[in-house]
């Protein structure tokens, strides 16, 4: 199995990132996490087991004990109680990230095709003043942005349920660039929390193909 780094400079000891294509993470699932998805769709079974694959090598390069990740009933993985992680998938790849449980309180990724987010789903996906931004961008940069901004509240939202355990919709976190490489963000109601407080790492992985990640720190 070949497996990419995904943000290298995140990475360490605690904490393993990576991307492959979908293709490359085929092979067979534990008994025990087979029953969760024996009666799904094909397509979904293959992002199932590609996500379990990548996970699993990740877990094995941080010297962690191999385990089943089964899936609970809001069909979030359930991570062993010595780490922490989070699976993303889109059309032809799948990005995991897993860290110590003793060094990361709670990791969020997610990998997006570039352009899926039209300017028609702005509306449900977007607040008034990231539409506005979006709208201001040169045109030839406008798909790619669109997508990291959608990428990063999704990131977001995987980085912080596990925490809260509740749903946050589009609406309810407005994002910001930073600069290059980094987005922030910020709730639009309300106080921010400790899990608003990260900031949100964004990578082009090609020209087809982007990421971010989240990461609290324990």
């Amino acid at each position: 199995m070949t497996i990419h780094p995904l943000l290298p400079d995140l990475a360490g000891p605690d904490l393993a990132i990576a991307w492959a294509p979908l293709e490359a993470l085929s092979g067979d699932s534990h008994p025990d996490e087979w029953e969760d998805i024996a009666s799904a769709a094909p397509s979904r079974q293959k992002e199932f087991v590609a996500g379990r694959q990548l996970a699993r090598a990740l877990s094995d390069q941080l010297g962690l004990p191999p385990a089943p990740l089964r899936r609970a009933v809001d069909r979030s993985p359930v991570w062993p109680s010595d780490r922490t992680g989070s699976l993303s998938h889109c059309d032809t790849l799948c990005a995991a990230a897993v860290g110590k449980r003793s060094a990361i309180q709670s990791v969020g990724v997610d990998v997006e095709s570039i352009g899926r987010v039209e300017p028609k789903l702005w509306p449900t996906l977007f607040t008034e003043r990231e539409a506005d931004y979006l709208s201001a961008l040169a045109p030839e940069a406008i798909a790619l942005e669109a997508t990291l901004f959608f990428s990063a509240k999704e990131s977001f939202y995987k980085c912080q349920y596990p925490l809260t355990q509740e749903w946050v919709g589009f609406q309810d976190v407005e994002v910001a660039r930073t600069d290059k490489a980094l987005l922030t963000v910020a709730p639009t109601n309300g106080a921010a929390q400790a899990w608003h407080a990260a900031p949100i790492h964004a990578v082009e992985m090609s020209e087809s193909h982007v990421a971010t990640v989240m990461l609290l720190p324990a």
